[in-house]
């Protein structure tokens, strides 16, 4: 089930006997945990009702998940990482095994960070039992909507343009846009209200949101911008082949602008195709319109032909990218 599906059966009070949290969206899992936590334990009983471990044996999860609560009707066993579903050990049979009987007293709950292995038995048995919650990144709409909702548990009100300016900034990992969210509620003091002004001040750039400004300088013939922006990542640690897949990925959103305003569709169907965020899409038509269709694709081919010299020996990774921006930059300057 995903995140939704677990969170209305929560709310009506359905709660199972065994789950298995996976999924890249920690800051959400982590949230749907505490949810949990907050649905089956009394408050002020939470530490005698509660149970966590780090790759337990078998005997420790059975024994933990048949003790009794103390006054309350659920006992919660939290499992960390445990290496039946994240390593390459297999789980112990009776384990596997009880994930059926866990008692009306019991919810147990194995807890993975990224995805677990869904080849492994424990991973099937949970996923029989239906306790398999799958917690994926946000859409661009949720995340918007959890942005907003988020500025206002701190007291400040967004827009949906500068939520949408925030998630293109800083990326759709939510633990680090709560905390920009945190940063930018307190820059704004006394004021209600959080801009895109304040965004743009202060907001961390992810490594796409670099390359989209390296893009545009790149359009604007702002040489001296663009290479100040990849030395900036490259600093920062961001990897040369990562930097130049991203490169490619901008140009070929371009050349899919270019075809689609060959076919004369409507700039709103165009942005809706591209499949990138409103923000997003606006800028990617911005720099379509700095090139012709030609010069997109040459700037495409030029970043095949770089990653491919690369990857094949044929160039060293110290300076492919560098030289795939001059190449770029001359197809500006018309050489």
């Amino acid at each position: 089930m995903d995140r939704k599906e677990f969170t209305q059966l929560l709310k009506a009070g359905k709660v199972q006997g065994a789950y298995l949290f996976e999924g890249v969206e920690e800051n959400i899992k982590a949230a749907a945990l505490q949810s949990l936590r907050k649905a089956i334990l009394p408050e002020g009983m939470e530490e005698l009702n509660e149970t966590v471990m780090d790759a337990p044996a078998a005997d420790a999860v059975i024994a933990a998940c048949e003790t009794l609560p103390f006054l309350a009707d659920k006992r919660l066993v939290i499992v960390r990482e445990h290496p039946a579903l994240t390593g390459r050990a297999e789980a112990e049979e009776r384990l596997i095994s009880y994930i059926p009987q866990v008692p009306d007293s019991a919810v147990l709950v194995f807890l993975c960070r990224g995805k677990a292995d869904a080849r492994k038995k424990l991973y099937t048995a949970i996923k029989k039992a239906g306790g398999v919650v799958s917690f994926t990144p946000l859409s661009d709409a949720e995340l918007n909507s959890w942005i907003v909702k988020t500025f206002g548990g701190m007291g400040k009100t967004v827009s949906p343009q500068t939520a949408s300016l925030l998630a293109f900034t800083v990326g759709s990992d939510t633990a680090l846009l709560h905390q920009e969210i945190g940063k930018l509620s307190a820059l704004a003091g006394d004021r209600d209200t959080v801009t895109e002004e304040d965004v743009q001040a202060v907001a961390t750039r992810s490594v796409e949101c670099t390359v989209f400004e390296m893009v545009d300088a790149v359009v604007a013939g702002q040489q001296g911008k663009a290479f100040g922006l990849l030395r900036d990542m490259l600093t920062t640690g961001s990897d040369r082949l990562g930097i130049l897949a991203m490169l490619l990925r901008q140009f070929r959103l371009m050349q899919h602008i270019k075809i689609m305003q060959y076919e004369k569709l409507p700039a709103g169907e165009i942005k809706q195709r591209l499949g990138v965020p409103p923000f997003a899409a606006e800028r990617c038509m911005r720099q379509a319109a700095g090139y012709t269709g030609g010069q997109v694709k040459k700037a495409v081919q030029i970043c095949l032909n770089t990653e491919y010299l690369v990857k094949s020996g044929g160039y060293n990774q110290e300076g492919a990218l560098e030289s795939a921006m001059l190449q770029i930059f001359a197809l500006k300057n018309g050489v």
